[in-house]
Order: structure tokens, then C-alpha cells, then sequence
């Protein structure tokens, strides 16, 4: 249903074209995505990269290797784990075409009360976790490369996770320090930011 639900709102925005996901895992988010172009992925696991091959997606051609080559670039809950998150954030806007898309779903807020408060928040988990993003530094790193910020939301009401009542029931408990990890606003973000059409030097 998460999947459905990011699918649609980045498909409003983008639908065709050349797209790559970096940290594709098994492809599985490609993989249902209507869209209409070559897929192509980056990921470290190489049993992960055999099963996203069987889906079709290309392993290739990455943000690393080519300049404005793809119409999107796509980080879904990977940008925490990346150890030079700014360099990949500089790598795709080189590797976009003029006027693509970077895409940031379901990526850490650390803006949110939940991460104020306990420094940490549901969906991170023990795997190496670099740059724990914020809405202002983000957006404001995305901007210092050259994109135009042209939307950023944080989806919670309407998500599969989101249960407002026992959510809010349990962050209080967790403040008197029960172990709960309930969803909550703003934990997580989404930016959608382009590439300009023309370049001005």
C-alpha cells in the first residue's frame, strides 16, 4: 500500500522517461512502478542485483559513471545509509538531464518531535546510518547543487503505518519510557526538486 501510495504521488510529478533508483534493493519498488522508459538501479548486494535483473531493471549505467543521462533519480530510504550523501546529492545532478528530477521518499526527518526527542525514530535500524536528513538540510544542500525545490510533503495521515490514536497513545508512553516505536508526524519526509532547463554560469 506504501508503494501504491509513493507511486502515484511520484508519477504526478514524473512518468517517463530514463529513471534510476539508488539502493534498489531487489527492485521490488521499480518493479510495480508504471512507468514508461528504462529502469535502473544501484545496490551493493549482488544476490540483490541478480533478482532486480530478472525484473528487467539495468545495472549499467549509474549516477556515478554517466552525465544527463537520466530523467530521474530516485532515493527511497536510502540516503541515510549512503556515506557521502552530498556527493551523490552533486553526482546526480551531473548524471540528470536538464529539467529531471531528484526524488527523496520515505527518507528520516530529523526535524520531527519524534527524533528531537528520543534521536532516533522508528524505520532506522541498525544497519549503518551516516546523515540522519532534516527538511532544512536537505533541501537546502539540494539547492546549494542547483535544484529547484518544487515540492516536499511528510505522509503520514492515510498511510498503512499511521494509527493517530494508538500512535499518540504510545510516543506518550514512550516519553515515560516505554519501548514503543509508533508512527508519528513528520518522521518521515519527501522532496521532489528539478534540475533546471537551462543552465545559467
Amino acid at each position: 500500500k506504501m508503494f501504491s501510495q509513493e507511486s502515484k504521488r511520484l508519477l504526478n510529478h514524473i512518468a517517463e522517461g530514463v529513471i534510476l533508483d539508488v539502493g534498489c534493493s531487489t527492485g521490488e519498488f521499480l518493479s510495480q512502478l508504471d512507468w514508461k522508459g528504462e529502469k535502473y538501479g544501484m545496490e551493493i548486494s549482488e544476490h540483490a542485483i541478480k533478482i532486480a535483473e530478472e525484473e528487467g531493471i539495468k545495472f549499467d549505467l549509474n549516477l556515478l559513471n554517466t552525465n544527463s543521462h537520466f530523467d530521474c533519480i530516485l532515493f527511497r530510504g536510502t540516503i541515510q545509509h549512503i556515506d557521502t550523501p552530498f556527493y551523490y546529492m552533486k553526482k546526480a545532478y551531473d548524471a540528470l538531464k536538464p529539467g529531471g528530477w531528484i526524488v527523496f521518499l520515505a527518507s528520516p526527518n530529523a526535524d520531527s518531535l519524534y527524533y528531537r526527542l528520543f534521536k532516533t525514530l522508528p524505520f532506522i535500524d541498525n544497519t549503518p546510518n551516516f546523515y540522519i536528513s532534516s527538511e532544512k538540510s536537505l533541501c537546502n544542500s539540494l539547492k546549494h547543487y542547483g535544484f529547484d525545490i518544487r515540492e516536499k510533503s511528510f505522509p503520514y495521515l492515510g498511510t498503512p503505518y499511521a494509527k493517530p490514536i494508538r500512535d499518540h497513545i504510545q510516543f506518550t508512553l514512550k516519553i515515560f519510557g516505554f519501548s514503543f516505536k509508533p508512527a508519528f508526524w513528520k518522521n518521515s519526509i519527501e522532496v521532489y526538486a528539478q534540475k533546471p532547463l537551462e543552465i545559467i554560469r
